[in-house]
C-alpha cells in the first residue's frame, strides 16, 4: 500500500505540472492569435485547453478514489 500511496503523490504532481505547461502554452497561443488576428487558433488552443482541465479533474478524482480506499 505504501508504494500506491507513493505513486498517487507523483500522479497528482505531475498532474499540477502537466496543468501549469499546458496553461502556459495555453496562454502563448491566444498571444499569437490575438497579435497576428487568427480567430480560428484561438479557438483550437480553447478547445485544447478545455480537453486539459478535463483530463486533470479526471485524474484528481481518480487519485482521491484511490486515497479514500487506501484508507478505509
Amino acid at each position: 500500500m505504501h508504494l500506491v500511496a507513493k505513486n498517487v503523490l507523483l500522479l497528482r504532481r505531475l498532474n499540477r505540472v502537466v496543468l501549469g505547461v499546458a496553461v502556459v502554452v495555453y496562454v502563448g497561443l491566444l498571444a499569437i492569435a490575438i497579435h497576428e488576428k487568427v480567430g480560428p487558433l484561438a479557438v483550437f488552443s480553447t478547445c485544447i485547453m478545455l480537453a486539459e482541465v478535463l483530463v486533470f479533474q479526471i485524474v484528481r478524482t481518480v487519485c482521491e478514489f484511490i486515497d479514500s480506499k487506501i484508507g478505509s
